[in-house]
């Protein structure tokens, strides 16, 4: 169970660059600092957490318009997807925004180096002795990161702009899954691949 636990909790620690459903308990009482950052196209899911009415409602200046209605009971949900650049303040209406508020601040759209970045390729996959990695021109002071299936780091290499293919040795790595882990001064982008 636990190594099942951690794999997840990497998993989704290494693919971070995906869309995201953010999910947020709501509750009478949770304070005025239910915050978030998220990447434009994310979503997120509020969960009443008790058997209260409340509401999810966006307050006056806000990015985006979104309001959940009143809803009442344990395990109600409202979800909205962000697809707006800025700051979105919200709060219950029904138990104000000194009891139940935050902000949600959506990130700029990707720039074009997370562009490039999310066109790495990689080949073979699945590999048995050599993984050849292309990576876009125009990215600057590149790095590269392989981590097993348990998170730890088997390989490292910065590379020059200049050199677009690079290949890795990887026959002596034992058979199983890998995250390869590029990134540049302005983000990252993980991508499997599985050792033969």
């Amino acid at each position: 169970m636990k190594t099942r636990l951690l794999i997840v909790m990497l998993f989704g620690v290494l693919i971070g660059n995906a869309q995201t459903t953010h999910n947020l308990n709501w509750f009478a009482g949770i304070g005025s600092s239910v915050d978030l950052k998220i990447d434009v196209g994310d979503t997120v899911k509020w969960t009443w957490t008790d058997a209260l009415p409340h509401t999810v409602t966006n307050d006056v200046g806000s990015t985006e318009v979104f309001n959940s209605g009143t809803q009442t009971g344990i395990g109600q949900t409202f979800s909205w997807t962000f697809t707006v650049q800025g700051a979105n303040d919200y709060f219950c209406q029904i138990h104000g925004a000194a009891n139940m508020s935050g902000t949600i601040t959506v990130n700029p759209p990707l720039g074009i180096d997370d562009v490039l970045l999310k066109n790495f390729k990689m080949s073979p996959n699945p590999a048995r002795s050599t993984l050849q990695l292309q990576i876009p021109e125009g990215l600057d002071n590149i790095k590269v990161r392989v981590y097993d299936i348990l998170g730890k780091q088997v390989y490292t290499a910065r590379i020059s702009n200049v050199v677009i293919d690079s290949e890795i040795n990887i026959s002596k790595w034992n058979v199983g899954i890998y995250f390869v882990k590029v990134s540049s001064d302005h983000g990252t982008n993980t991508k499997r691949f599985i050792k033969q």
